[in-house]
């Protein structure tokens, strides 16, 4: 794929589809359908849902606990062996939940999922990224999280037929089978540590030398700029970037309750199915065209244009009541607001901080996201307890992303001052 003006190695695109298997294939295949399998262990064992799902909020904070040292051990250590090795612990963990009975062996699993997640969900491929492409960055990030939408949403009915032709267990075994062959196997064989080590140039090398001139572009960073986690940690830009991510992981997760609001009002449990499915294609869009965005206008007007996106489809979204039209309209546009989760922060830590030590800077970042997203669900949860309605989770939302508008102007070049001139 290269050409006169994108140069550098085309293994880049080998290293893009290893970030496919180690972080796609265990979402897509397994980590996000979790859901459809609490309500036949209940039936199975007689649990409460409390006792199902409590390995759902095991797992964020084993995440968090464990991010700062997955950072250490990306850039210490050859990532290769390191995420084959994650992917297999989820992997096999994911296999044994298949054989479990009891709640606490429930649990064991989400505190393995969480370490292992702690490598594959938000850290690793950002960084190996950023590591072979010099250019298209962000679009290529934007791709693989498609990858990750289009798998969940392909899989999804076809495992719950599985489950219920085949009993859950036969249907978690073929899952975790297609994630430790799949991910592990694709992981092992094709990621490598980085352009140097193999003595070849990140894809679009040259490209990125022409512009460095373009200074006001605050877009292009070479390989080997930027601060150390150390400058970093003193630079309020990083400490505003988690707070960011903060709210990105916290108002996204609020798809999950689009179901909820529907069925308890005027518009439906049907209106809200459909509202889902809609988030779910529009992040898809959302993905690719925000990564995109990020290259060619920067992570700094593209958060804006996915707060004020987020922003106006809760808005709409609540204020259509029960027109159902208005609904899909403003879900729709929060599906591509809430899908900048996975661009906008990665994105804006490179080009505030830079490359020079990124997995460790973005380690930061990412346990932040962690431990956000481990008190979002109890948010809305305790919103609706107090008040009776959602009303109030919409309005946060709508606060949540004035906010992310206001920090995204800032961020990139408040950190940026501390290395580049």
């Amino acid at each position: 794929m290269g050409t006169e003006n994108v140069k550098g190695s085309n293994y880049a695109w080998a290293v893009a589809i290893a970030c496919i298997a180690f972080y796609a294939v265990p979402l897509g295949f397994a980590a996000n359908h979790a859901g459809l399998f609490i309500t036949p262990v209940m039936n199975e064992f007689g649990w409460s849902r409390t006792d199902a799902t409590l390995f759902m909020s095991i797992q964020p904070w084993v995440a968090a606990l464990c991010t700062p040292l997955a950072g250490k051990l990306i850039s210490k250590y050859n990532p290769r062996w390191i995420m084959t090795a994650s992917v297999l612990v989820f992997g096999l963990a994911n296999l044994a939940c298949a054989w479990f009975t009891a709640p606490w062996q429930w649990n064991i699993y989400g505190v393995l999922y969480g370490a292992s997640a702690a490598f594959w969900m938000y850290i690793a491929t950002p960084t190996m990224v950023n590591r072979w492409f010099a250019k298209s960055n962000g679009t290529v990030i934007g791709v693989i999280g498609v990858m990750v939408s289009l798998f969940g949403a392909i899989m999804s009915p076809i495992i719950n037929g599985w489950i219920a032709s085949m009993g859950w267990q036969t249907a978690r075994i073929i899952c975790s089978v297609i994630v430790i062959v799949v991910g592990g196997g694709l992981t092992a064989a094709l990621l490598r540590e980085s352009p140097e080590k193999m003595g070849v140039l990140p894809w679009g090398y040259g490209t990125v030398e022409e512009k460095k001139s373009e200074a006001a572009s605050q877009i292009a960073v070479g390989a080997d700029e930027g601060t150390t986690v150390a400058q970093a940690r003193k630079n309020p830009a990083l400490w505003l970037l988690i707070v960011m991510a903060g709210f990105f992981v916290i108002s996204a997760s609020f798809v999950q309750q689009l179901a909820s609001y529907a069925s308890t009002g005027e518009l439906g449990a049907a209106v809200g199915a459909m509202a889902v499915s809609i988030a779910m294609v529009a992040s898809i869009i959302g993905k690719f065209g925000l990564g995109w965005l990020c290259d060619h206008i920067g992570a700094r007007a593209t958060g804006v244009i996915a707060g004020v996106l987020g922003g106006a489809g809760a808005a709409i979204a609540f204020l259509s009541g029960a027109n159902v039209m208005g609904f899909y309209v403003g879900v729709a546009l929060f599906g591509v607001g809430y899908s900048a989760l996975n661009i906008v922060p990665p994105m804006t830590c490179r080009q505030a901080f830079g490359n020079k030590d990124y997995a460790n800077i973005f380690s930061m970042v990412a346990t932040g996201l962690n431990v956000f997203s481990g008190f979002s669900a109890l948010i809305y949860a305790q919103i609706f307890d107090i008040t009776g309605s959602f009303a109030g989770a919409f309005w946060m939302i709508v606060v949540f992303y004035v906010l992310v508008i206001v920090l995204s102007l800032v961020i990139v070049p408040m950190g940026r001052k501390s290395w580049a001139k």
